[in-house]
């Protein structure tokens, strides 16, 4: 599929308002659920450091583990086999179902939707029913899973009643509440577990020492499924494969947690068929349980990825599906921003393992590389890395969104992504701007939405007069300013990357400059963490937090007889935050200035929501320029926030932030609520009142 495709799909998914309202409230109480869950079980998070060392180890002698789970599990009685791809799981399922026609209830399960189990076993005449209640819905509603964990989580209970009155033949009225919905697909479906030949069900988690397959759940579906019908199947990735009980037991306990589901209702450990020895001691197997168990063990391009430096840091994945409500992009438009099957940050990189990479790379091209998916992740799998290291094959291969090709091509010709000529770079700044010299303290770093954006260059004005006024010996580089190379380090473009920033060095060299503040955290992140990789070794600073050191100094005093007197929440810019683990300094100079009322948004910090304008997206438009404006877009979503928690002044502490925000709130009509202004924007705001000793 072509990127102009996928993007008609994200932007159909955009539009339609039954979509947006389920996403809204999904993601709004999924947010809530696991951050409850994590403040209450703490424990869980150094648990998941555990078992992400447990999945490093597994992944680095998969081959082995494989052959050791196989052995466990056939040691337990049951059927044990390797499939390497679909078609010879499909081969394995059908061999042990026969050709007869068969009831068969299945549990939700990711693997089985990859090799397509459901339309396979349908197809060749058998009955089948999706059991849990999400991915019933999905069946009867012939969609896609939105959610790794909760697959209909887009469908909002207003939908899921039509739907019960065309499936089931229902008279349910819009209005039913949640627990009537659940009571009607309950009792339909209670029928089916007593009437199946076969049960189908994924796995959690499997031990190799023992062969025990763990299973959580919340509905209690599984035990019907695992011991109602005679026969029961198991279908896994090898990746889930851990080497003992106990790993198995805490992996499971991590992915309930993570997914806001602790501590589960459920979890069964299923070691081999039921059995009794009550009578006489004499052991029988096939009791109220399952009188034949087979595991299937599935490939489907695991292995191989585990040999790929890139594509098995996706097998550390657990499947909590918290990358995916954590995403920007997923929030407006579920897995359809995806492959087949996997969709959202985790959904890249299975799609590469699963459909193959060149898929993936088309998908890539959306990712914003905010990092919440890292940042949250329990096992801290890099998928934005992985985005960007997928773009990177994608550019090789010539194939690029045509405004980030454009954009690309601005900074290799004219050193900045708007392809404006150099020498407009510093009329912002006139003649009361010193530019920098061979002896001065600080280089300030303008870059180039500062130099160039119109509102952008007040917040760069801003810094610079707070800087004269604290007697900073600094200077701007002006005409000889360069595009940092941040926009070409996110989209991938590591060749171009390398040039800006071999060219920045070098200037910066060539002047002798030691210390550098920037203005944008993109900036700051490629010269603070990757300009050493070309020599360029440099004390580099945000200005916020260069401007703490100031306050902290004395060297700015504000005027507590002249209060600002607003009420002040802060924003998280993506690269500050995320990337550098800066989230003090800009709190702390807001919280210094007399008459600020600072209160903190719901989603701060780690958790904070993107704007929307990463990986060169403020300068092309949202989702490479190509999906459309809507209310659901993150910068509308982040000013709404702002708004309902009654905020005078959103601040920020970078350009793009700034731009973005600034235009949400025009597109909101919020202009006279709320303001958006840089941090030192409102520094300077205060610094008129102010009295310096």
């Amino acid at each position: 599929m072509e990127i102009e495709e996928i993007a008609n799909e994200m932007i159909r998914m955009q539009k339609d308002s039954v979509i947006q309202a389920g996403l809204r409230r999904s993601i709004d109480n999924f947010f809530r659920s696991i951050n409850n869950v994590l403040k209450n079980y703490s424990m869980l998070i150094e648990i998941a450091e555990y078992i992400r060392s447990v999945r490093e180890k597994v992944l680095g002698d998969l081959e082995y583990y494989i052959d050791k789970a196989i052995k466990s599990i056939s040691a337990t009685g049951a059927h044990v086999y390797f499939a390497k791809d679909s078609n010879s799981a499909l081969e394995i399922i059908d061999r042990i179902i026969g050709d007869k026609k068969r009831v068969i209830v299945k549990a939700k399960s990711m693997v089985t939707e990859e090799i397509m189990l459901r339309e396979h076993l349908i197809e060749r005449g058998h009955e089948v029913y999706e059991t849990d209640i999400g991915e019933f819905l999905i069946q009867i509603s012939k969609g896609k899973p939105m959610h790794v964990i909760v697959p209909a989580l887009h469908l909002s209970k207003e939908y899921i009643a039509d739907l019960l009155r065309l499936y089931l033949g229902l008279t349910i009225n819009n209005n039913a509440s949640h627990e009537e919905l659940v009571s009607h697909i309950r009792d339909f479906l209670k029928e089916k577990f007593l009437r199946a030949d076969v049960g189908i069900s994924g796995a959690n988690a499997i031990a190799a020492d023992t062969g025990s397959i763990f299973l959580v759940h919340n509905e209690g579906n599984i035990n019907e499924i695992a011991a109602l019908p005679p026969i029961y199947i198991v279908v896994a990735g090898v990746e889930k494969i851990v080497p003992t009980f106990r790993d198995a037991f805490l992996q499971v306990m991590v992915q309930s947690g993570y997914a806001g589901l602790y501590p589960p209702t459920y979890v069964n450990i299923i070691t081999g068929i039921s059995s009794t020895a009550d009578i006489e001691y004499h052991r029988v197997y096939g009791v109220h349980g399952a009188k034949e168990i087979h595991v299937i063990l599935y490939d489907g391009g695991r292995i191989r990825a585990s040999k790929d430096p890139i594509l098995m840091e996706q097998l550390r994945c657990i499947k909590c599906g918290r990358c995916q409500i954590s995403c920007p992009i997923w929030g407006i438009c579920g897995n359809i921003w995806g492959g087949r099957i996997y969709g959202g940050p985790m959904g890249v990189g299975w799609t590469a393992i699963t459909e193959g990479v060149e898929i993936s790379e088309t998908i890539s091209w959306f990712c914003l590389l905010c990092n919440a998916c890292k940042e949250l992740c329990p096992v801290k799998v890099n998928s934005a890395g992985i985005s960007r290291m997928l773009r990177s094959r994608s550019i090789e291969k010539g194939k690029v969104p045509p405004k980030i090709r454009d954009m690309l091509e601005n900074i290799y010709k004219y050193g900045n992504p708007f392809g404006l000529p150099r020498a407009k770079r510093s009329e912002w700044a006139g003649n009361s701007i010193p530019r920098f010299k061979r002896g001065m303290e600080v280089l300030y770093y303008v870059g180039d939405m500062g130099s160039f954006h119109p509102r952008a260059q007040l917040a760069a004005k801003s810094l610079a007069e707070i800087l004269l006024l604290s007697n900073v010996s600094y200077g701007i580089l002006g005409e000889e300013e360069y595009c940092s190379g941040s926009e070409a380090y996110e989209i991938g473009e590591t060749g171009l990357f390398e040039e800006m920033a071999k060219r920045n060095i070098e200037i910066f060299r060539a002047l002798d400059v030691k210390k550098i503040i920037t203005l944008s955290p993109h900036s700051y992140n490629v010269m603070k963490n990757f300009y050493g990789d070309y020599g360029g070794k440099f004390d580099v600073k945000h200005y916020t937090q260069f401007l703490w050191h100031l306050i902290k100094d004395g060297r700015i005093k504000f005027d507590s007889e002249a209060p600002l007197n607003k009420t002040i929440a802060y924003h998280d810019p993506c690269f500050l935050g995320r990337w550098n683990g800066e989230y003090e300094a800009p709190r702390n100079i807001l919280k210094s200035i007399p008459g600020v009322h600072f209160v903190e948004l719901e989603r701060g910090r780690e958790n904070s929501l993107c704007c929307g304008g990463g990986s060169g997206n403020c300068y092309v438009g949202f989702g490479c320029g190509l999906l459309f404006e809507s209310d659901s877009n993150p910068n509308r979503m982040r000013v709404k926030e702002a708004y309902n928690a009654g905020v005078e002044i959103l601040a920020v502490a970078c350009p793009s932030c700034l731009i973005m925000f600034d235009e949400a709130v025009k597109a909101e009509g919020l202009e006279n609520d709320l303001a958006i202004m840089d941090i030192s924007e409102v520094v300077k705001l205060s610094l008129q009142r102010a009295k310096y000793l």
